[in-house]
């Protein structure tokens, strides 16, 4: 049984109530016109996903039993927490969030703006919509939105987590984030994706980030999901004017992981700025594709990606910068670096620029290389054992990206994770150097 028909069969038991029934099925009905991408299409010609239309999967169920622990919870900030495609009340501090910021659950919302859920899970049917987009639409259990005041700066940032606790039936959830801030405001979010359990899930994800004039959004995105596992993930941003959005990606746990990043620039003065890095272990595929979309003048767009490839894991990269006709004085950078550890491994990178005008400034480059042998001599030179060296300079090629990250209980996270499969770097970050 494909996707389309778990969804199918999900929305059969669903009573049709107040439109959200009949704007999921619309939904689904525009995922099955699009239909799920394959390896014949240009963007996705490096990832085949057809071992999902293999798979049976349930939808999430509410956990019977709670997580061992949730991830960061040292960490000072408004949490927003689902475990299996359901919010955790247990887990969450929805009461510390000020007046100044409007927070909707889509299960609350079901029953209390019927017409809200239904318009907004609409738009994601409609149009150019992907079939993946679509999909979450359809099968979202729940998720939630977040509105900003005019001018009103989070001093504490908003955590959502989506956890994934390892059912023993392959299952399927749909994670829902919606960010929109008023002209003004101000805030960091981090969206975290973990997993446990070694059971085969898909986690298919949507995050809408939308900025008025004026706004600064920080958002970070950690995937951290279980071995078995695979995330697709999709982020819009539709920036307003003279607002700046800076998103970090982080792909660390998942066998097959899947990122789409388009980013529209369609008023004067907005500003992207967009940092990733990912490593892909053994049996492990990690894409990311980005669109940067020019749509007015004097905007600009900043883009680093890093990517690490060990053992036989792959990791591919697409950036896509497009000015489009008439739009002048941009500034558009875009870089990928990249780091081989093994013969198995393989780095696929491909940056884009599509220009259609002129008085601009545009660059991009792409570097794939293996580890400084003048830098490891150096290390070994000094006593430091050889597996710990070499440990060391990986690090330290994330770590250029890692450090600006300001949230350091989230750098010591990706850090943890970074470390997990390497007994070298584990001595390191503890401070057991030999």
């Amino acid at each position: 049984m494909g996707l389309l028909e778990t969804f199918a069969r999900h929305l059969e038991t669903v009573s049709p109530v107040n439109g959200i029934h009949a704007a999921r099925l619309a939904a689904l009905a525009h995922a099955g016109v699009r239909g799920l991408p394959e390896i014949s299409d240009e963007d996705w010609k490096y990832t085949d996903i057809g071992r999902l239309h293999r798979i049976e999967f349930n939808l999430g169920r509410s956990p019977d039993r709670a997580p061992v622990a949730v991830p960061l919870a040292g960490l000072e900030a408004h949490r927003v927490v689902f475990i299996n495609g359901h919010f955790s009340a247990v887990h969450s501090t929805l009461d510390t969030l000020p007046k100044e910021v409007r927070l909707r659950l889509f299960h609350r919302a079901s029953t209390e703006e019927p017409e809200w859920l239904a318009t907004h899970l609409g738009k994601l049917g409609t149009g150019d919509a992907s079939a993946f987009a679509a999909l979450n639409a359809a099968g979202a259990q729940d998720g939630v939105a977040v509105e900003l005041a005019n001018a009103y700066r989070l001093v504490q940032p908003l955590l959502v987590i989506f956890m994934n606790t390892g059912e023993l039936h392959p299952s399927v959830v749909s994670p829902h984030l919606h960010v929109s801030a008023g002209a003004g405001a101000e805030a960091s979010i981090i969206e975290l994706h973990v997993g446990d359990g070694e059971a085969t899930s898909l986690t298919n994800a949507f995050t809408r980030i939308e900025t008025s004039r004026g706004a600064r959004i920080s958002h970070y995105r950690a995937i951290c999901e279980a071995v078995n596992a695979t995330h697709i993930g999709q982020l819009q941003l539709d920036i307003g004017s003279d607002s700046e959005v800076e998103n970090f990606s982080l792909a660390l746990g998942g066998r097959l992981i899947r990122v789409d990043i388009d980013c529209r620039l369609a008023a004067a003065g907005g500003k992207v700025v967009l940092n990733g890095v990912f490593v892909a272990g053994l049996d492990q595929h990690i894409d990311h594709h980005t669109r940067v979309d020019h749509r007015a003048s004097h905007t600009s767009s900043d883009e680093t990606y890093r990517g690490i490839a060990d053992g036989n894991g792959r990791g591919v990269f697409n950036g896509k910068i497009i000015v489009q006709p008439g739009v002048e004085k941009i500034v558009a950078t875009q870089a990928s670096h990249n780091l081989l550890l093994s013969n198995e491994g393989e780095i696929d990178t491909k940056p884009e620029l599509e220009i259609y005008a002129d008085d601009l400034r545009c660059a991009h480059g792409a570097t794939v290389g293996q580890l400084d042998e003048d830098a490891l001599f150096y290390l070994r030179a000094r006593g430091v054992p050889e597996a710990e060296a070499r440990a060391l300079l990986v690090y330290g090629f994330v770590q250029a990206s890692l450090a600006t990250i300001p949230v350091r209980e989230l750098q010591a996270l990706v850090s943890s994770r970074f470390a997990n499969d390497n007994e070298a770097l584990a001595r390191i970050l503890s401070g057991n150097l030999i």
